[in-house]
């Protein structure tokens, strides 16, 4: 295991801030990971485990040591249509893979940056779908009690964009396989055409058509990280009571928001919130607000982490002082 020393993560992360971290190791087997730990233990320094770097934002320099996931590895029992990702392939690979080798569910989730790991760890969703729905297991080690840990979803605890490996005190907890149930035959989940005009006037016959208008959507609101350095949605949307979106209403008769499984909790669009107040295109520094999506945060000119930290709390102090809501970053901040 190699491990190197005031290590720049500017490559590591798809905001693209450059940061360094006092250690920094890539570790493509499970001693590896162990090994990694231990240094760390030994060193008694912090630890963060990075997939793609897709969803987190280093706003200054990490003290202690990296641990970029690079297992790999990828098996597809189309029989019974169970699929075991290692936690270091890439999603999208992992999406279009499984579709062109007949089975299906996975199709809504096309292009979301970042590894299988970090799939769970986020609970990724788009498009009337969520992971959640379709893991069968998520295998790794709990590098507290040196014991391997396989989960169900149930014992994952997932939400929205939220799971037990998001939580206070579980960053020991290292994810090294994903398995997946996924179907044989394709029935599609087209529940979002009641949002968008474009999945509502699409004629999607065939999970090859649904695929790609994922991605046509995708990449017509969202930018491409390669060319400018983002995260995708920076913030989650937020849940309010029956009663509280009723009193928004009178005060919004625009307002975007929409139904849940329970009667008494409805969830708003960030991304209207936030359009509403102005900030697209608004700026700090090299970070800016994006002009195609008012949830997404950008790079525009060499943006440190920091300026791109401030102007999401910006945001955010904007937001509770008009609507009394607090948006809560979908991004992890170091």
């Amino acid at each position: 295991m190699l491990i190197h020393e005031n290590f720049n993560l500017q490559p590591h992360n798809s905001f693209g801030v450059s940061a360094n971290s006092r250690y920094f190791s890539s570790v493509s087997s499970l001693e590896q990971i162990r090994q990694a730990f231990q240094f760390a233990s030994e060193k008694r320094i912090p630890t963060y485990v990075l997939g793609e770097g897709s969803n987190t934002l280093f706003s200054k320099d990490f003290p202690g040591l990296i641990i970029k996931i690079a297992l790999t590895g990828i098996k597809i029992d189309q029989a019974s249509g169970v699929v075991r990702a290692a936690a270091g392939e890439n999603w999208h690979t992992l999406v279009s893979s499984c579709m062109n080798q007949g089975l299906y569910g996975l199709e809504n989730l096309a292009l979301i940056p970042g590894s299988v790991g970090a799939a769970p760890v986020q609970n990724i969703g788009a498009y009337g779908i969520e992971i959640a729905s379709l893991i069968k297991h998520v295998k790794g080690f709990d590098m507290r009690s040196g014991e391997r840990f396989v989960l169900n979803a149930n014992e994952c605890y997932f939400d929205y964009r939220d799971s037990i490996f998001k939580k206070v005190g579980s960053d020991h907890l290292v994810i090294s396989e994903v398995v997946l149930q996924l179907h044989q035959d394709w029935v599609p989940d087209l529940s979002y055409a009641s949002r968008d005009e474009e999945f509502a006037d699409a004629s999607i016959e065939t999970p090859q058509q649904l695929f790609s208008l994922v991605c046509q959507v995708r990449r017509r609101k969202l930018p491409d990280p390669k060319l400018m350095g983002n995260a995708g949605s920076f913030f989650k949307n937020p849940f309010v009571s029956a009663i509280c979106l009723d009193e928004l209403k009178s005060r919004y008769h625009d307002l975007v928001w929409f139904d849940t499984d329970d009667p008494g909790l409805k969830k708003l669009s960030a991304a209207w919130l936030l359009e509403k107040l102005g900030w697209k295109g608004q700026k700090n520094g090299g970070a800016e607000v994006s002009s195609m999506h008012a949830l997404v945060l950008i790079n525009s000119a060499s943006a440190t982490g920091e300026e791109i930290s401030v102007l999401a709390d910006r945001m955010m102090a904007s937001v509770f002082d008009e609507f009394g809501i607090v948006l809560e970053p979908e991004v992890r901040i170091l």
